[in-house]
């Protein structure tokens, strides 16, 4: 019978500091990272759903803090702490490439992110379903965005596990009865993927 594996992005398949990309982007606005901090809130949900676009996003802290930076500036600043997690990557290839396995990513991002994401990502390709929440105008744990993942992977929630460092997300998996693991670290992880697609 066909299983999924659908994990998250950022602190599972890709390595991401965003307290470090705030504080940069503060520094850059030219105020503090409390000072921000009432700005992401504000703007977390429109951005991550695609609602307001990367130009958009930073003509709203040019309004709100005045920037000492370009766009292509602001990007590459708020890209920079994204890197690739080479090992984990590779794993999830390894899964897609077994005959009985899915991989799906679901991923709460925003357009500058996403970006990014596409470019440095061509394992996205092999996968066989990539969600960006700003892609779908949904966000983790909206139940929606699990249920159109498993729709593309054509999988029932029973013979789908899902893999985030956050335990809200994990909790939206749950209540449309995905299976979960809690990802703390690979050394933990990879081994509990593999015992449950044995089970």
């Amino acid at each position: 019978m066909m299983k999924a594996v659908i994990f998250d992005l950022g602190g599972v398949l890709v390595n991401y500091d965003g307290r470090s990309t705030f504080t940069e982007i503060a520094q850059l606005a030219r105020t503090t990272l409390d000072d921000l901090f009432p700005f992401y809130q504000k703007h977390d949900h429109t951005f991550g759903t695609g609602q307001l676009s990367g130009q958009d996003y930073y003509q709203k802290l040019n309004e709100a803090f005045g920037f000492s930076a370009d766009y292509e500036t602001f990007v590459t600043t708020f890209c920079r702490t994204q890197q690739r997690n080479e090992a984990a990557l590779a794993f999830a290839c390894d899964l897609q490439a077994r005959p009985n396995v899915r991989v799906g990513i679901i991923s709460n991002t925003n357009q500058v992110h996403a970006g990014w994401l596409r470019e440095n990502l061509p394992e996205f390709k092999q996968f066989h379903s990539v969600i960006l929440s700003n892609e779908v105008g949904l966000l983790k744990p909206d139940s929606a965005i699990y249920e159109l993942s498993l729709k593309q992977l054509e999988v029932p929630p029973a013979q789908a596990l899902f893999v985030d460092d956050a335990e809200e997300n994990l909790v939206g998996g749950t209540a449309v009865n995905l299976h979960t693991l809690h990802h703390t670290n690979w050394q933990h992880t990879r081994p509990a993927i593999e015992q449950w697609l044995k089970s």
